[in-house]
């Protein structure tokens, strides 16, 4: 059957878009960009209590696009409050605004942000510059300064008066000559996220940037940092790294005064016995470090020789007024002590005490978790251990 000029038109215009669409799938893809948040047009005294941070976007764009993307300034979820008449909770819709041709934006989440609006408040810190990047081959950064040196950041009380310092960044990517420039001041939540309900008096600081020839490699040290605690009657016995210590690059200046660097955060909660790790490197601004970016760490816990055990029969304390304990379960609780023999050997149950602590309790069955400060003992003793953990406790009402 021989197809009429329309037809055979019809069939052109469907394959030239089947072709158009081969051609653009191969040639966009679809990304995923954490795009940061601006908050505008809030009033004077308020601010927004959440810790907002970014929203994230699936976008489409061919590669080129995609990275300019990445770095572009403009890359921006408004979130526009001109509309806010007073204290509360609000639902807002970020706008997002891409700045960069040849993208399409697919969508974002969250599509609306649930804020409250609380009363401002401000407290002045000081302002620490962030170098990011590293200077041209054969240079170094040598020194950085800001004006001013402090600057007042205005928001929501619970995050305020936890903020020691705001950040400022500064690119030194590349670079071979000293120069000055303008930067934002900023704070950060815990993963290093630059929050957005925060406002800075002043808005703008005044960086200077020195960029010397030459560079100096130096070895140093390093410096165990530690999170947590050992249980009582443990301690640290001996830290040993390896490497046991790491390589430095930047200008004699700003080496000349690091002889050692210290190691981002072992943990100790819970810990009994050695054990090993890897941990990360806290490298000073301006100073970059030569190889790994992980060490080993080994750390040997340490005991107490002197140690004894006892078994105690728990006292019921803070019992709300109108209950009486009628049972605990199991009647007795094992005690593991450390401290010097001497006093060791004069412990006894009229010289350790196990206060069950019972504020919490109600009338009928209560778990109650023991914890090492409801064991009264002598000065020089601490408890390393307790067995069991938990206690069921039965309470009445008195008659």
């Amino acid at each position: 059957m021989k197809l009429t000029s329309v037809a055979q038109l019809g069939l052109f215009i469907s394959a030239a878009i089947l072709i158009w669409l081969a051609v653009f799938s191969l040639s966009y893809h679809a990304f995923i960009l954490e795009v940061p948040i601006k908050i505008t047009n809030l009033k004077s005294g308020w601010a927004v209590a959440e810790d907002l941070t970014t929203v994230q976007a699936t976008i489409r764009a061919k590669n080129m696009a995609y990275y300019q993307l990445k770095t572009a300034k403009s890359l921006e979820a408004i979130i526009d409050l001109d509309f806010v008449q007073g204290l509360g909770n609000y639902n807002v819709k970020p706008q997002l605004t891409l700045g960069v041709s040849d993208v399409w934006l697919i969508g974002y989440t969250p599509e609306i942000i649930t804020i409250n609006i609380v009363p401002a408040v401000a407290v002045t810190v000081p302002v620490l510059i962030d170098p990011q990047g590293f200077p041209a081959n054969g240079y170094a950064l040598e020194d950085t300064t800001v004006s001013p040196s402090e600057v007042t950041i205005i928001g929501p009380a619970d995050l305020v008066n936890t903020l020691q310092q705001a950040y400022v960044v500064v690119d030194i990517s590349n670079k071979q000559n000293s120069y000055s420039a303008k930067g934002n001041p900023e704070v950060r939540d815990t993963a290093g996220r630059s929050l957005s309900n925060i406002k800075f008096n002043p808005a703008e600081v005044n960086v200077s940037v020195t960029i010397v020839k030459g560079e100096m490699f130096k070895t140093v040290g390093l410096v165990p940092a530690f999170a947590g605690s050992l249980p009582a009657g443990y301690w640290i016995a001996e830290v040993t790294f390896d490497p046991p210590a790491v390589t430095l690059r930047s200008s004699v200046k700003r080496l000349e005064a690091i002889n050692s660097v210290t190691t981002t955060r072992i943990d100790l909660t819970g810990k009994t016995t050695d054990f090993s790790d890897q941990v990360g490197i806290e490298v000073p601004a301006g100073v970059s470090l030569v190889g790994e970016k992980l060490v080993n760490v080994n750390v040997k816990i340490g005991s107490s020789p002197f140690n004894r055990k006892l078994v105690l029969v728990p006292h019921g304390v803070n019992v709300t007024p109108g209950f009486k304990v009628v049972s605990m379960s199991p009647a007795t609780v094992n005690v593991n002590l450390a401290g010097p023999a001497e006093d060791l050997n004069k412990a006894d149950r009229n010289t350790v005490v196990l206060d069950l602590d019972l504020r919490e309790a109600t009338s009928g069955d209560n778990v109650v978790k023991l914890t090492a400060e409801m064991f009264r003992v002598p000065e020089k003793l601490s408890v390393i251990s307790f067995d069991p953990p938990t206690l069921q406790v039965t309470l009445t009402k008195t008659n």
